[in-house]
C-alpha cells in the first residue's frame, strides 16, 4: 500500500552514487540499511495504516521489511535529514525487482518464514481482534479457494516453458508530513524505478488505497497506468498503477493491473 503523497512535481536529479547523493541542503537519497528498519517501520504503521501486516506491529513489520532488504531482489531506498547526530529517515520506498523471485526464496527461507509466523502469532495473541479479522476475512477464504483447487480437475500443461513477465513491485513509499510537497516522494519513486529496471523488471507496480488515504493522483500525475479498481479483504478499495519498463508482452495479471502477491 502507498502513502498519500499530495506533493508537487519536481525534476530529480541525475543519478549519483549509490552510497548516498545529496538531494538539496540537508537531505540525503541512499539505500536503506539494516539500522533504518526501526525508523522504516514505524513509519510504515503511521502513514500506512491499510491492510493487515501493519496492524500487526512495529516487531512484525521490522521483520518483514528486513527479508525485502536480505532478498537479492529486494529494494529499500531512504531520504534521510543528515543534520541529526544519525541520520533521520524522512521518507522511504521499499519493494522488489522480482516480486515472483522474491516471495518463491522467502518462502523456502524456514528460518526467516519461521521468524515472521513467530512474530505475527506473537501480534496476533496480543492483539485479539486482529485475530478476529484475520480469520474472517483472510484464513477462510484462503481455506475455500485451496479446497476449490483440490477439487477442480487438473487441466493439461501447455507445451513448451512460458516465462512469465518479470514484474517488480513497490510495496512501500512514504514521506513523513512534514517533508511532503518538496518532490521527496518522487525523487524515490524515480530512485526505485532506476534500480528494479536495472535488475531486468520489465513493468513495476504499485497499489494503493482509493480512499482519502491513498495515493491515486499523485501515481497519475507520473503517468503511470491504472487498473480496476477492487475490494480489499478489510472493506477497502485498491488499485493497482503500473509502468512498463521494457519490452514485455502483457500477461493476464497485467492486462487488468493486479499482481497477486502484493500484501493487503
Amino acid at each position: 500500500m502507498i502513502d498519500d503523497l499530495r506533493t508537487s512535481i519536481v525534476t530529480p536529479p541525475a543519478p549519483g552514487p549509490a552510497a548516498a547523493d545529496r538531494v538539496g541542503g540537508r537531505l540525503a537519497l541512499r539505500e536503506a540499511r539494516d539500522e533504518d528498519l526501526p525508523a522504516m517501520s514505524r513509519a510504515h504503521i503511521e502513514l500506512l495504516p491499510m491492510g493487515l501486516f501493519p496492524s500487526l506491529g512495529a516487531r512484525f513489520v521490522r521483520r518483514w521489511h528486513r527479508t525485502v532488504l536480505n532478498s537479492p531482489h529486494g529494494v529499500g531506498v531512504v531520504v534521510v535529514d543528515t543534520a541529526f547526530p544519525q541520520d533521520e529517515v524522512v521518507g522511504f520506498v521499499l519493494g522488489t525487482s522480482h516480486h515472483t523471485g522474491y516471495t518463491t526464496k522467502v518462502a523456502k527461507d524456514r528460518r526467516a518464514m519461521a521468524s515472521l509466523a513467530l512474530a505475527g502469532l506473537v501480534a496476533l495473541a496480543l492483539r485479539p481482534h486482529i485475530a478476529v479479522r484475520v480469520l474472517r476475512t483472510r484464513v477462510r477464504p484462503w481455506a475455500r479457494r485451496v479446497a476449490q483447487r483440490r477439487a477442480a480437475p487438473v487441466t493439461p500443461q501447455r507445451a513448451g516453458p512460458v516465462e512469465a513477465a518479470h514484474v517488480a513491485v513497490m510495496t512501500a513509499l512514504a514521506v513523513r508530513p512534514e517533508w511532503r510537497k518538496a518532490g521527496i516522494g518522487v525523487l524515490l519513486v524515480d530512485r526505485f524505478v532506476e534500480r528494479v529496471r536495472d535488475g531486468g523488471a520489465c513493468w513495476v507496480e504499485a497499489q494503493t488505497s482509493t480512499g482519502a488515504l491513498g495515493a491515486t493522483g499523485f501515481y497519475e500525475r507520473l503517468g503511470w497506468k491504472p487498473g480496476t479498481q477492487r475490494p480489499a479483504p478489510d472493506g477497502d478499495h485498491v488499485r493497482t498503477y503500473r509502468r512498463r519498463l521494457g519490452g514485455a508482452v502483457s500477461t493476464e495479471a497485467e492486462a487488468d493491473g493486479h499482481h497477486p502477491n502484493i500484501p493487503s
